[in-house]
């Protein structure tokens, strides 16, 4: 394997077709439009890296600075995913140090990481980093969309 890892911001036209077939491991039906639309989105703070095997996209991380009043100096990986056929092979652990690297270059005290209770693949790989657990927060989440369509008055007929 011929592993390199770029870091961007937007990620050339040439992989946001590959970073789309990626996604849609865990978000069928996205299409290359869609991640066109969202990396357009991206605060300007935010970092993409990616992990290239010759020009084929296998993987990539998400960075984003915080800013916010409880956690000064700090990234955040919002998101680390390699191919299923690519893991075990050292892309996931060369995505964390390029993250780190950048980070520390950064000056940012902190990169914190979050995972799925249930993704105890996950959890083992950042723990066999150096990782700790520093929380046990539960994330809740509502449908705004669907409690507005709830809402919304009916049409008479």
């Amino acid at each position: 394997m011929d592993l390199q890892i770029i870091r961007t911001r937007h990620p050339p036209e040439a992989y946001q077709a590959q970073l789309a077939d990626l996604l849609r491991g865990v978000a069928p039906g996205i299409t290359v439009d869609d991640v066109q639309r969202r990396l357009a989105l991206l605060p300007e703070s935010d970092r993409l890296f990616l992990a290239l095997d010759s020009d084929l996209l296998i993987g990539y991380a998400q960075l984003r600075v915080s800013h916010d009043l409880m956690a000064e100096n700090q990234v955040d990986l919002l998101a680390i995913m390699v191919d299923p056929s690519k893991r075990r092979l050292g892309v996931g652990t060369r995505l964390m140090t390029a993250a780190e690297t950048w980070a520390m270059q950064s000056d940012r005290a902190n990169l914190r990481v979050r995972a799925e209770v249930i993704r105890t693949d996950a959890l083992a790989f950042f723990a066999a980093l150096g990782y700790a657990p520093s929380s046990t927060t539960q994330e809740f989440t509502r449908d705004l969309a669907a409690s507005r369509r709830a809402e919304a008055p009916t049409q008479p007929a």
